[in-house]
């Protein structure tokens, strides 16, 4: 019988695209039972994509990820949600994988896995990929960006996660007013009502990274929403979303040297030893030598950009928040 019968997959978009079309056509391929939830802003210029698809197609309007991913949860009756981004896809075996867990385990809530690059990752997307395997990038989080060990752990990202809806629901769904962290505060609340999250590198998914420029946008993005969700912090391990900010206070730091030279006897080492980090990490992330400047420059972006978009955000100078959610240009 395919396991994925029981299943419905949610999948929030924009609008219609390449990136899009390639999801829906691959969770179809590999979860051929499931019940396929597609939610966009406006309805698309082909209305019977739906139909040839066989996938149910709602417009939501221009709201929040979770927003959408509320609205699928609440439009189907199957009793497992598999959460997937618009410009991601599954690997063989994904949701079929995830769903024996939970029936493994009556206490799992969530099982997810890995969100690394498309084999066919190219340009300065694959050069991004590189990066977000770094932990200057990713920080203690870098296993989910590569096949790590399974493991027991706080928190999945949402474009990898699949649950049973009734926990989903028993837990109200996902905060709808968040624009980042969304899936923090969602296995927050699992971990709250006694049931555990799983890190299964069998729950695989291909996902898209951006190129260099949205790359950018989406860090700064990611930084400037940091004072909405930092009074949601609750262990330690959350305030590392604070570490940016202060290194870029740090560097800025240094154009008090004219007037308090003696501060050059910290900064002058500090600021060299993070420089030797960056390029130690890009000789050892890099596949040849045509990488290391672009993957310096996609490091430096993916550590301090959050620290820069934390201090433009509330001065204005950020891009549209929801350039963060566009996935393809």
């Amino acid at each position: 019988m395919d396991i994925s019968r029981d299943a419905a997959i949610v999948i929030p978009a924009m609008d219609i695209n390449p990136l899009v079309t390639r999801c829906v056509s691959e969770c179809r391929k590999t979860c051929p039972g499931a019940e396929i939830i597609l939610l966009l802003d406006t309805p698309p210029a082909d209305p019977g994509i739906a139909d040839s698809s066989g996938i149910r197609l709602i417009v939501t309007g221009p709201v929040t990820i979770s927003t959408k991913r509320n609205r699928g949860a609440a439009e189907t009756s199957r009793t497992y949600l598999a959460f997937i981004d618009s410009d991601a896809f599954p690997a063989p075996g994904w949701l079929a994988n995830a769903i024996r867990e939970l029936q493994a385990d009556p206490d799992l809530g969530i099982c997810g896995g890995p969100n690394v690059s498309p084999p066919d990752a190219h340009g300065s997307e694959r050069i991004v990929g590189l990066a977000q395997r770094s932990a200057f990038v990713t920080g203690h989080l870098n296993y989910r960006k590569q096949i790590a060990s399974a493991r027991h752990c706080d928190d999945l990202p949402s474009c990898n996660m699949v649950m049973r809806r009734a926990d989903y629901l028993a837990v109200g769904g996902m905060d709808e007013t968040l624009y980042i962290y969304e899936d923090k505060a969602l296995c927050r609340r699992m971990l709250e009502a006694g049931r555990r999250i799983l890190y299964s590198p069998d729950v695989l998914v291909y996902h898209r990274d951006r190129p260099m420029k949205l790359y950018l946008f989406q860090r700064l993005v990611w930084g400037a929403n940091i004072w909405s969700t930092g009074v949601r912090v609750r262990r330690v391990s959350d305030a590392i979303i604070f570490l940016p900010c202060m290194a870029v206070l740090f560097f800025l730091s240094g154009g008090a040297l004219p007037w308090i030279p003696v501060w050059g006897w910290i900064y002058g080492p500090v600021t060299a030893f993070y420089a030797v980090l960056i390029c130690t990490e890009t000789l050892r992330r890099a596949e040849r030598p045509g990488d290391l400047p672009p993957l310096f420059l996609a490091l430096v972006i993916g550590n301090l950009g959050p620290g820069v978009g934390a201090l433009a955000g509330p001065l204005g100078l950020m891009p549209e928040h929801r350039k963060l959610y566009r996935n393809h240009e």
